[in-house]
């Protein structure tokens, strides 16, 4: 396999451990059951929280400065997103059937497709991916024509709700119905528009100044982070998440995002050759290809084998030994799946891989 020089190799390493840190963060959930458990999982679950947001900073590096025709987009990203998608909703449905013996009901399929069943938790991030979606032609179409001062405008729209976000300002019911409609459209744009923001703007910093800004940015933000976790979950065992709009997510998904992009293994050594001659960087695409299909089966896998299946005692054992056993497991199934998917015809649509 050879890498396309076309092809953005920083971008599929974050889309990697976009996704590695998704399978981690739901995982981990699976071993906090005492206070000292708790806490190194409150620890590992302020990292992880980070894997949605990098996934729309992604998307958002990758669609929003093209200029897109509303049908061929939308006729892709059916493609791409949706076909896969139905797939796995219907094999959720079978598998909650057989395996835990849920009575089909119009209901039942119904939660499960929107997410709102424990079977389907994760599948909200799919529907907040197709509303965005739709609008990504329009918002293109805006930012390519009011350019590096349409995003800014944008941006600063995104820090400010963010801000008032952290505050608490929208924990109000009232006040998050009166502002539904800005506060819902940005809390997942933001990630598009700033992807997008950093992976177009010419910054006046080196890229070693650039990479240090952002491990400095990842670092505050995953401090912050834990404290607000740590404190917001204190006086029980379960992993209290932050909002993913809340500033410290923000900081540390957009630091993150800027060291990959400034990273450079010639900042260890001239003589290293450059990620897209080597192997790991031809796995790195592969894996980034799976990550969509990933997504969507590794949940029910966790369920599976957390519940009737082999690991099912497994999160009240070692923590040190055993989280990390199974996330190379659980990673390593569902990348096989969706990889043997990807290569048999019937089922390649459920893969997800282009």
């Amino acid at each position: 396999m050879k890498i396309s020089p076309k092809r953005i190799l920083y971008l599929d390493e974050v889309r990697s451990l976009a996704i590695i840190l998704v399978v981690l963060g739901h995982l981990i959930r699976q071993f906090s059951h005492d206070f000292a458990s708790w806490q190194i999982c409150s620890g590992v679950f302020s990292l992880t929280r980070i894997g949605v947001p990098l996934f729309f900073t992604v998307s958002g590096a990758l669609l929003l400065t093209r200029k897109h025709d509303i049908k061929s987009f939308l006729e892709k990203r059916f493609k791409r997103v949706f076909l896969p998608f139905a797939f796995w909703i219907i094999v959720y449905v079978i598998l909650g059937v057989v395996i835990w013996g849920y009575k089909l009901s119009f209901k039942y399929v119904f939660d499960i497709a929107f997410g709102a069943h424990q079977l389907s938790d994760p599948f909200w991030f799919i529907w907040s991916l197709i509303g965005i979606y739709l609008l990504i032609p329009l918002l293109s179409s805006f930012i390519r024509e009011y350019g590096d001062f349409g995003s800014k405008y944008l941006i600063l729209i995104t820090v400010i709700l963010s801000l008032l976000c952290s505050v608490g300002f929208f924990t109000d019911q009232q006040i998050k119905q009166d502002f539904r409609v800005i506060y819902n459209f940005f809390s997942v744009l933001g990630y598009f528009i700033l992807g997008s923001y950093i992976q177009n703007h010419e910054f006046r910093y080196s890229k070693n100044k650039m990479f240090l800004i952002g491990a400095a940015m990842f670092i505050i933000g995953i401090v912050g982070h834990f404290i607000k976790i740590y404190y917001k979950g204190l006086g029980g065992f379960g992993l209290a998440a932050v909002d993913f709009f809340d500033i410290v997510v923000v900081m540390e998904t957009m630091g993150l995002f800027i060291a990959f992009k400034y990273a450079d293994v010639k900042m260890i050594s001239d003589k290293i050759k450059p990620l897209k001659e080597q192997t790991l960087g031809k796995i790195i695409v592969t894996f980034s290809s799976c990550s969509f299909g990933i997504y969507l089966s590794h949940y029910i896998i966790i369920l599976y084998l957390f519940g009737p299946g082999f690991m099912r005692w497994w999160g009240y054992k070692n923590l040190f030994v055993f989280f990390p056993l199974s996330a190379v497991i659980l990673i390593g199934i569902s990348w096989a799946l969706i990889f043997t998917m990807s290569k048999v015809p019937v089922l390649k649509i459920g893969s997800g891989v282009k």
